[in-house]
């Protein structure tokens, strides 16, 4: 099932080769960040699930430099969150018990799954219910924080919505967009997804499908319950010429108009949900639809970038101001 659970956190320190991995049996500090400090036993726990992946995908000859980079890269990740807590900490922000459970809740109904469900993927991951809790607690905490402080001062102009749509939407024929512009939600099926059966795949294409039916943002759905890697970009897949189009999506695709949304359509890995944002004919003419029709997805999109743009801002002046010292 597809959860929002957090690494894996198994207290072991990984060698470079799997079949000699031993627990450590002295702990260090490997970090200090103002007055807290960061051990090694943390940065493992931390970083576990990705010094396994490593473990199996790099070569042996590059494993330890490819090891020692990806540590740094994780020990990177704890300080930055670090500095977040800290500042939570000064704000006196704070998550109670009751908006966990209430988190939890929220995320099960919007997963279509159940305690039992959530708890057999923990133990999976090696999480016990009370480690979650103190994660998701953390990952809440943050959020709050930096919604006050990023998040809030994102602007979205009308000025750049219309650049945007100049660019994406309305470009001039011949030009980089020319072909179908397509977003799409996927939903597959098998034990490393939440849906087991193709039955449930369906289930969930539905309630997508009349989630986008009451108006909801596009994006906003493929972000939250799509099963496909393009869901970290709202479900925008790209741009395809009529010939790059699956057999199973060309009949959808050419069926639409810029700013409409298919109905869903059976592939033999799972199920999907196409909208097409713009579209360029034969003759080269650009097919846009219109600004009113996308403003919100375009919004959507403009809000994500410059929030991320602001946050890296904001962290790299957490850590300007910060005493740092790592010792890995």
């Amino acid at each position: 099932m597809r959860l929002l659970v957090l690494a894996s956190l198994l207290t072991i320190t990984l060698s470079f080769h799997a079949s000699t991995a031993k627990a450590e049996v002295a702990d260090r500090i490997v970090a200090m960040v103002n007055d807290d400090i960061i051990t090694l036993t943390e940065l493992n726990e931390e970083g576990e699930p990705y010094f396994q992946a490593l473990i199996k995908q790099a070569p042996a000859a590059q494993l330890q430099g490819e090891m020692q980079k990806l540590r740094h890269e994780v020990l990177s990740h704890l300080i930055d969150q670090r500095l977040i807590e800290q500042q939570a900490a000064k704000r006196e922000i704070k998550i109670s018990d009751e908006e966990i459970s209430q988190t939890i809740e929220t995320m099960l109904a919007e997963n279509h799954a159940t305690k039992d469900d959530l708890r057999k993927d923990l133990a999976a991951k090696g999480l016990s219910e009370e480690q979650y809790r103190k994660q998701l607690k953390s990952q809440m905490l943050q959020a709050r924080l930096i919604n006050h402080e990023v998040r809030s001062k994102v602007v979205v102009t009308e000025e750049k919505i219309n650049q945007y749509y100049k660019d994406t939407y309305a470009s001039q024929p011949g030009g980089a967009s020319s072909g179908y512009h397509i977003m799409q939600i996927g939903f597959r099926w098998g034990d490393q997804y939440k849906q087991k059966t193709p039955a449930e795949a369906r289930a969930a294409a539905e309630a997508a499908k009349k989630q986008l039916d009451a108006g909801e943002n596009f994006s906003d759905i493929a972000r939250a319950v799509s099963d496909l890697p393009s869901k970290e970009d709202g479900g925008d897949i790209g741009i395809f010429q009529e010939n790059e189009l699956a057999e199973d999506m060309k009949a959808a695709v050419l069926a639409l108009k810029p700013g409409e949304t298919s109905g869903i359509i059976e592939a033999p890995t799972g199920f999907h949900i196409l909208k097409l944002k713009s579209a360029q004919d034969s003759s080269g003419q650009s097919n846009a639809p219109p600004l009113m029709e996308v403003k919100k997805d375009i919004e959507t999109q403009l809000y994500k970038q410059e929030g991320e743009q602001l946050f890296k801002k904001w962290i790299t002046e957490l850590r300007t101001n910060a005493f740092i010292k790592q010792n890995l």
